[in-house]
Order: C-alpha cells, then sequence, then structure tokens
C-alpha cells in the first residue's frame, strides 16, 4: 500500500512539472526547483524586474503608514505632521507628502543637490531578520554626500562591514539614528528599515 501511494505520488509530481512546462514554459530542473524552494517562482519572474522599481515600492509602503495624529505631541507646530504608531513625527513621511519643504541652506544663494535615487539592499546576518533597503533619496534630501562619504561609508558595494552591534554602539547607521534621526526602539522602527522579508529580495540575496 506505501510503494502504491509512493508511485501515486511521484506520477502526480511528475505531472505538476510537466504541466508547469507546457503552461510556464520552464523546464523540469526549474519546476523541481520551485518545489523544493517556495520563492523560486518569484525569483524566476523578478528577472523581469527592475531591481530598483522592486525596492522603491517597499520603500513607498513605509511613508503611507505614517498618519496625521493632531494633537499627539507637545510642540505645537509639530502636530500636524504625519506621525509613526507611537505618535513621533515621520519626517520622511512629512517630506515626501509635501506637509514640508524645508531650504537647503540659510544663505539664499546657495543651490541644493537634487536628491539621489539609489536604494542599496543590506542583507541581514540573522537568519530571522527582514533584509535593509537603504534609501540614498531622503538621506541625500537632507544630507550631503561628504557628510556620510567616504568617512562613515566607502562608497563601495561589500567594503562596509555593518553590523547592528556597531550601530547600538553609535557606528555606521548609529552616527544619527538614536541621536538626530529616528531611534532603534521601539521594535516598530526595526520595519522602517528592514523591509525586505528573506526569500523576497530577489536575485541579490544569497540566504535561504
Amino acid at each position: 500500500m506505501k510503494t502504491f501511494f509512493a508511485k501515486k505520488g511521484a506520477a502526480m509530481t511528475l505531472a505538476v512539472l510537466c504541466g508547469a512546462y507546457f503552461i510556464t514554459g520552464c523546464s523540469l530542473r526549474e519546476g523541481l526547483d520551485m518545489l523544493s524552494d517556495p520563492y523560486a517562482a518569484r525569483r524566476a519572474d523578478s528577472k523581469k524586474i527592475n531591481p530598483s522599481d522592486y525596492y522603491e515600492q517597499y520603500y513607498k509602503v513605509q511613508y503611507t503608514r505614517a498618519m496625521v495624529r493632531p494633537g499627539s505631541v507637545k510642540v505645537e507646530a509639530l502636530r500636524g505632521l504625519p506621525k509613526d504608531a507611537f505618535g513621533q513625527v515621520n519626517w520622511t513621511a512629512s517630506v515626501v507628502g509635501g506637509y514640508i519643504n524645508p531650504r537647503p541652506s540659510l544663505d539664499p544663494n546657495v543651490v541644493d543637490d537634487p536628491p539621489l535615487n539609489l536604494n542599496i539592499f543590506i542583507e541581514a546576518k540573522v537568519p530571522l531578520m527582514a533584509n535593509v533597503i537603504f534609501p540614498h533619496a531622503i538621506h541625500t534630501y537632507w544630507l550631503s554626500c561628504k557628510t556620510c562619504h567616504p568617512k562613515i561609508f566607502l562608497p563601495e558595494a561589500g567594503a562596509n562591514p555593518i553590523s547592528m552591534e556597531e550601530i547600538f554602539q553609535g557606528k555606521w547607521c548609529g552616527r544619527c539614528h538614536n541621536k538626530v534621526a529616528f531611534p532603534f526602539w521601539p521594535r516598530e522602527n526595526c520595519d522602517r528599515c528592514h523591509v525586505i522579508p528573506k526569500g523576497m529580495s530577489l536575485d541579490k540575496e544569497t540566504y535561504h
């Protein structure tokens, strides 16, 4: 009886793979990969997607989560700005939503450089932690390139061994975050950077 079901299961698997071949045009090898890896199909489709656009979609989710909660902060001038889940001002949402438009300098003759639209993928070393997308656009909206490069970050892929332990110590991203930029805690703040779940990072992710 066990042999019968084993053979029947194998036949059904082969039928599914053959069906996938005729419907999608994928090979049997690709079909087997899809059975063993639930994200294989998404990665196969991702070859048709511009990674920059893909990551931009996740980034946009972060500032659409913000809500305007009048009266949720003590400073009256900040009450009409978008807030995070804990009532703190979400400055990214404030800029993107057009609530504020700060000048580049007190000097009216200073010409501001346009923001750099470049999203950098950073893989989290912790298996269960979502990966990071670093959006240059919102950072270069506030800062110049020389603020971070090359003193804090070398502008070269793989040249910066970033770790959360060192970030908590005030290095890397910790040079600003938890000081003048939003803090590490509460836990929900982690999701403002760690936005790409494991297995959904297109062809750039090495951990599965």
